[in-house]
């Protein structure tokens, strides 16, 4: 990955072999914190997709998220994540079927 992700964008983890679908709640210079979509509840699911990326809604809930008890978030480097949303080769987060 080239350029930072912004918060309340969505990446995919590629050094896993199912490319995980990562929320992403903070970043740092090298590194991105986030949750899990597979761990959103599915209004969150229903609103994020609702949203536009790099949009204030996307980063408020995003926000919401990371304060939330109930997920896990992990940090990876910008460096094991590839852009979702922003990379047209790719299968959108929410393709596939509904949530």
């Amino acid at each position: 990955m080239t350029t930072q992700p912004t918060v309340g964008e969505i990446v995919a983890i590629t050094t896993t072999d199912s490319d995980p679908l990562l929320l992403v709640c903070s970043q740092e210079t090298e590194l991105i914190t986030g949750v899990l979509l597979a761990d959103l509840a599915t209004e969150t699911i229903h609103r994020l997709q609702a949203s536009e990326p790099d949009t204030a809604t996307r980063q408020q809930l995003a926000t919401a998220v990371e304060r939330a008890d109930g997920c896990l978030s992990f940090t990876v480097p910008t460096t094991d994540c590839a852009f979702v949303e922003r990379d047209s080769s790719r299968p959108g987060p929410f393709d596939g079927g509904e949530v």
